[in-house]
């Protein structure tokens, strides 16, 4: 009886350890997690800031003239020790979907981070030494259409060659309130169709009030007149012009967005970021603008 009673006094003593154990042991889990969420919001805290510091070290556009010069360049670049990565992002891509897992790790976190900020609506090549003797990217004046990748002694420039030398039948917007340009290229040298479009419209008004509620409702009609003389111009352009490859566009957002909405579904559109103004720039600076390709150093 006596065995038994102190068997039960025995098993009572270890259930209550067990629990005391097992409390001891959440509350050191518990901890840990803390201290986990802790450093993860610290880190995440680092990372962001660091980002936001973080900027590149240039920015240009290259004529298609400077940008074969500049390919040019790049093609004398040799590492024996197949140093050199190039890898050609469609747009929408990332480098961490194009390349594999060990190149990507390769990659500086600061130079991925760069590239990851970058959505031209024509991709990007970017051309890479493992040393960071070259860190950069291009954004060409049309789309890149497939993703590839190359890590070896050179860089792989003949498909961003051969993007840039191809002729596209192209249909050229650049859109402003008042004036506006409409032109088609057969290839890469020359506009055979253009036309200026121009209208009155009302600057800008800087008061506050009934006037500048009038005021802008005159310059919004003023702008849906000049719109009506651009798609007039543009239907017939569209008309006469079968065979069109792509259309880019650039110029003001609102506008651009209109013209968006009248174009045939079955054409590719390139909205291109610039600043042309059409009453500074002929048809031969507005054709080297849209042609030209962005440069990024990382």
């Amino acid at each position: 009886m006596q065995s038994a009673k102190n068997q039960l006094e025995k098993k009572e003593i270890l259930a209550r350890q067990a629990v005391s154990d097992r409390q001891e042991a959440e509350a050191l889990l518990n901890q840990e997690r803390i201290r986990t969420r802790t450093l993860s919001h610290e880190l995440e805290t680092i990372r962001t800031e660091s980002e936001g510091k973080l900027k590149f070290r240039g920015i240009e556009n290259l004529s298609l003239q400077v940008v074969q010069a500049y390919l040019s360049k790049l093609k004398s670049f040799h590492a024996p020790a197949g140093g050199l990565l190039t890898a050609y992002l469609p747009p929408g891509t990332r480098l961490s979907g194009v390349i594999s897992e060990k190149a990507l790790k390769r990659v500086e976190e600061e130079t991925r981070t760069l590239l990851d900020r970058l959505e031209p609506e024509t991709g990007l090549v970017l051309f890479y030494d493992l040393h960071r003797m070259v860190c950069e990217a291009i954004a060409p004046p049309f789309p890149i259409t497939f993703p590839a990748w190359e890590l070896g002694d050179s860089f792989e420039v003949s498909l961003l060659e051969e993007i840039l030398s191809k002729d596209y039948r192209m249909l050229v917007l650049v859109l402003h309130a008042g004036e506006s340009f409409i032109g088609f290229a057969p290839d890469a040298q020359v506009f055979d169709t253009e036309e200026l479009i121009r209208s009155s419209v009302k600057e800008k008004h800087s008061k506050g009030g009934f006037s500048q509620r009038r005021f802008e409702r005159l310059r919004e009609e003023d702008i849906a007149h000049h719109m009506d003389k651009v798609l007039e111009v543009l239907d017939r352009v569209l008309e006469e012009k079968k065979l069109i490859d792509c259309v880019i566009l650039s110029g003001d957002f609102q506008l651009i967005g209109e013209i968006r909405k009248r174009l045939p579904f079955n054409l590719d559109i390139i909205e291109k970021p610039s600043d042309i103004r059409v009453e500074k720039a002929g048809s031969e600076e507005i054709l080297r603008t849209v042609l030209s390709s962005r440069r990024y150093l990382l």
